[in-house]
């Protein structure tokens, strides 16, 4: 295999039990239509017949080691956990010879990506002789969150069940703008500065960008907020700067697709949506307008969350976990829940 793919086979010396590499772990890569390679990673319970197969949509910037510690939580739940790297982060190949720099093709171009993968890799692994298909349930952090509702939205059948944290239906920075003000500036600065930084001064990787007291806006928890920065301290092929202004077109692009009228109105699959109440880098509101019109959604309220809910203490990623876990009680995937 690829050196370029076997990123988990050593972890951080300083990282936690329950943040290592899962028992049983397989890494995996594809080459998707524009030639770049994809890196995504996958573990199933011992039993080999799990109650569901659970698709992880990761957030910006963010890779699959970071996830571990819920693979091995939904592994002992007797659920199959798979992931992908978006291109452009993780060990996945990158848009620009720079692989600091955080850009994008489109989103449409990562919706490919998940369905290339679905098709040719997890639906195989999602058949057993003995109980026939095992149900995909889907969920997205954040920016995942946006391309896994485009998914629902264009394949409405493959995924029995849905939920998100910390939806990206807005970018928080430009909540105060209204949509067609926001996307026809970030066009022109698009336009002008495609493949630059966004922040004036951006820059490549490096701890402080989390570890800085006016960054701490990620996690509550002391130990789990490390675990971004402990990964791409240990392989620095995980690293990854500032976006693009080509990135946030792309974004707030794809934000707009869902705000469309009847856009959402379509996607009936049950979801869960978890809204943080200490949210610095999405729009809340803008989630909620999207959340409200979605015929067969229901939001979780976590007021004391910061943004990474899956990375916050055990109080507030139980509450979502535990909620997720009737998520897939009440469409029948799973009988006997095991709390969290």
């Amino acid at each position: 295999m690829d050196n370029m793919f076997s990123t988990a086979e050593t972890n951080p010396p300083e990282i936690e039990e329950r943040f290592l590499t899962p028992k049983g772990w397989r890494w995996h890569a594809f080459k998707n239509p524009r030639g770049y390679k994809i890196r995504f990673g996958s573990v199933a319970p011992e039993s080999g017949i799990p109650d569901a197969v659970v698709i992880v949509l990761q957030g910006l910037s963010e890779y699959t080691e970071k996830y571990f510690e819920l693979a091995n939580d939904l592994l002992s739940r007797n659920l199959s956990f798979w992931m992908i790297d978006w291109q452009g982060q993780g060990a996945s190949d990158r848009h620009l010879d720079d692989r600091q720099k955080r850009h994008s093709s489109g989103f449409q171009d990562d919706i490919n990506d998940l369905h290339y993968f679905i098709m040719e890799y997890v639906k195989h692994s999602a058949v057993h002789p003995d109980v026939g298909r095992i149900p995909l349930v889907m969920l997205g952090h954040s920016m995942g969150a946006n391309i896994g509702m485009r998914y629902l939205h264009d394949y409405p059948d493959m995924f029995a069940c849905a939920a998100f944290t910390s939806p990206m239906f807005g970018i928080g920075a430009l909540k105060n703008l209204p949509r067609w003000l926001s996307y026809g500036l970030v066009g022109c600065m698009q336009e002008a500065f495609d493949r630059s930084y966004v922040e004036f001064g951006g820059k490549e990787w490096n701890a402080a960008m989390r570890d800085a007291p006016k960054k701490d806006i990620f996690s509550s928890d002391d130990a789990r907020k490390k675990i971004h920065n402990l990964w791409m301290e240990h392989d620095p092929q995980l690293q990854v700067g500032n976006v693009t202004y080509g990135w946030l077109y792309e974004a707030v692009a794809s934000c707009n697709r869902l705000h469309k009228k009847g856009y959402v109105e379509r996607i009936e699959t049950p979801t869960l949506f978890a809204i943080p109440g200490h949210e610095k880098l999405v729009d809340n509101k803008a989630a909620r307008k999207v959340i409200k019109r979605m015929p067969n959604a229901t939001t979780l309220e976590l007021p004391d969350a910061k943004h990474e809910i899956l990375m916050e203490t055990d109080e507030i990623r139980n509450a979502f976990l535990n909620d997720f876990m009737e998520l897939l009680a009440t469409n029948n995937i799973k009988e006997k829940l095991k709390p969290f």
